[in-house]
């Protein structure tokens, strides 16, 4: 729980932690693009759905595209801006002067990971969209964002 008074004014940012979130927007910029671009190219129908053994089982019209790159910018952009803002999260414990840099600092790396694993997915929905085969990235995307969620959350709580 986050009470009334503000503990992030004091709360400092890892060089690492900075540098995953700058390689993730750029990387997610970079690849909408290359993606937009390549509308021209793509099918009229795109895989929308995979099985279990990475191959499609549901098509949809290329203007998909469009809510892929959409819906994936948001994702990524809104977790990469909650990762400055670390205040503005819901935590189940008392955030104090005491324990806040540790608390915002274990959310905000837990909050940058989720972002790079969401681009790991990106990549791999990518891949499947212009036809070839990006079923293991997006498995390690999948597993990247399980286990920053689970690691992050346990973190930040033994933080408190």
């Amino acid at each position: 729980m986050v009470g009334q008074q503000n503990y992030a004014t004091t709360f400092e940012t890892g060089i690492l932690t900075t540098w995953i979130r700058r390689v993730t927007l750029i990387a997610t910029v970079l690849l909408s693009a290359i993606l937009l671009a390549s509308y021209p190219k793509l099918p009229e129908l795109i895989p929308t759905h995979f099985n279990f053994v990475g191959k499609a089982d549901s098509y949809g019209p290329r203007s998909t595209v469009f809510v892929i790159v959409g819906l994936l910018c948001v994702l990524i952009g809104a977790t990469s801006w909650l990762s400055t803002r670390p205040q503005v999260l819901n935590f189940p414990i008392v955030v104090t002067e005491t324990n806040a840099q540790r608390i915002f600092r274990e959310s905000e790396r837990m909050m940058v990971w989720v972002s790079a694993s969401l681009l790991i997915i990106y990549v791999g929905t990518a891949i499947s969209t212009w036809g070839g085969y990006g079923v293991p990235a997006f498995i390690v995307g999948i597993l990247g964002l399980a286990l920053a969620t689970i690691i992050g959350v346990k973190k930040t709580l033994t933080a408190g």
